[in-house]
Formats: structure tokens, C-alpha cells, sequence
């Protein structure tokens, strides 16, 4: 997803290109701090049930969605989405607008860093439904070989 302008609603983008030391083009947020966000379904669905129904990601406001969980581990470590190579710098913090959607979500991501990750791109290149996210790295808590997830 894109967010043209700050506050606006969320773009569902069939691809996202990101250039490296900018972040998303077209997102509010090229050229500023946090590039990318990305946030991992098993970590949502986990706060969702928390909070006791399930609750659509895009309330989220990341501008990536990946399959599986632990999102929080990859801090420190790089990381390959599709072409684009990121540096996970830390993890975003539950936005209040999403606790007005949806009530409790905000606390239920909380823990272990559900909330997602933020990124900065080192090298661009245009990510698409179904790439692979890797972790190119040992601190991200993997050993001998990297792990993928598809895009969702």
C-alpha cells in the first residue's frame, strides 16, 4: 500500500517501487526517516485475536504485508524484499488511528513487537505481490540459511 498524502487513506498497489536512501515513491513518506513498514499476518492475526475479532491489515498502515510471524526479530538485520535490499531499523509503534477502528488493537500489538517494522532502503527496485522477503543475515535469528515469505 501507498499513502499519497499524510493522514490520507491507504492505495492498494499492485507494485511498490522503492528507491534506495528514499523509501516508497509516491508514499507520504519518501525521503523521510522510516522508508518502508512491513507488517507480519501471523503477528496481526495474533493481536486480532486478542482483541476477540479479526481486523482487516490495511488498518494498519504499512505499506507491506508478509506472511508469517516474529516480525520483531529482524531488527538489526538486512533484508531482501523482492530486488530491494532494506536495513530493519526498528519497530512501529501502533498508530492511534487504528485503535479507533478497531478498539483494543493498539495495546494487542504490543507485545513482541506485532505492531510491525520499519525499514530504510539500501538498494531500490520495484516489489510486487508474491516476492520473497529473505533475511541476508545471522542476526536475524536464523542460522545456516535464510528465510522467505511470499507477499501477500
Amino acid at each position: 500500500w501507498i499513502r499519497p498524502l499524510e493522514g490520507g487513506p491507504l492505495e492498494e498497489a499492485p507494485a511498490l517501487v522503492l528507491e534506495a536512501g528514499r523509501g516508497v515513491v509516491g508514499d507520504h513518506s519518501f525521503g523521510r526517516l522510516r522508508h518502508v513498514t512491513i507488517v507480519f499476518e501471523d503477528d496481526w492475526n495474533a493481536a486480532a485475536r486478542d482483541v476477540g475479532h479479526p481486523v482487516d491489515p490495511i488498518g494498519r498502515r504499512a505499506n507491506v504485508l508478509v506472511s508469517g510471524g516474529g516480525g520483531a526479530r529482524f531488527v538489526g538485520s538486512k533484508l531482501q524484499l523482492g530486488p530491494a535490499i532494506l536495513e530493519v531499523k526498528g519497530i512501529t509503534s501502533p498508530c492511534p488511528v487504528l485503535e479507533e477502528a478497531a478498539p483494543g488493537m493498539m495495546q494487542a500489538l504490543r507485545p513482541e513487537g506485532r505492531s510491525g517494522i520499519w525499514a530504510r532502503v539500501l538498494q531500490g527496485g520495484t516489489v510486487q505481490r508474491q516476492d520473497l522477503l529473505q533475511a541476508l543475515d545471522r542476526s536475524a535469528g536464523n542460522s545456516a540459511s535464510s528465510e522467505s515469505r511470499p507477499i501477500e
